[in-house]
């Protein structure tokens, strides 16, 4: 048996993410406005090493008000993709664009479990329908 990784496309034509704005352009392409002020996602963009956007996945569909996120499904799937970083992403329907104490502490964690897989943690964006905010730009990652 043999495993192999290929692609239809060449790498090359993937978007580089190295800046939130490159970040939040790639998630408003993947996201589904119709949940952003309904229901809380959590969406983890998977870069290889020329932070290339090889792929993303939806982790999580949750509430109103909150959503539950396992960081081992983000890096099942970050494994599973050989990404060599990430970027994870979620909304506030609320509108509200200041990180809670939740946030905070998902951010730490994924952050820890990443760097024991040898898999760098690059941002945590929070979106709303009318801007978002950085984790790693406030200084919280």
């Amino acid at each position: 048996m043999k495993l192999s990784y290929k692609t239809e496309k060449s790498p090359q034509t993937f978007p580089q993410v190295t800046s939130p704005d490159e970040a939040v352009e790639v998630l408003r392409e993947v996201w589904n406005e119709g949940h952003i002020q309904l229901k809380e996602e959590f969406v983890v963009l998977l870069l290889n090493t020329s932070k290339r956007c090889i792929g993303w996945s939806k982790v999580s569909l949750g509430g109103s008000s909150a959503t539950i996120v396992d960081p081992s499904a983000i890096f099942q799937v970050a494994l599973l993709a050989t990404a060599t970083s990430i970027i994870v992403a979620h909304n506030h329907p609320s509108g509200n664009l200041n990180p809670s104490k939740a946030d905070k502490s998902l951010t730490e964690r994924i952050k820890k479990s990443g760097d024991m897989l040898g898999i760098t943690l690059d941002d945590h964006i929070i979106l709303t329908a009318d801007g978002y905010v950085s984790l790693r730009a406030k200084g919280i990652l």
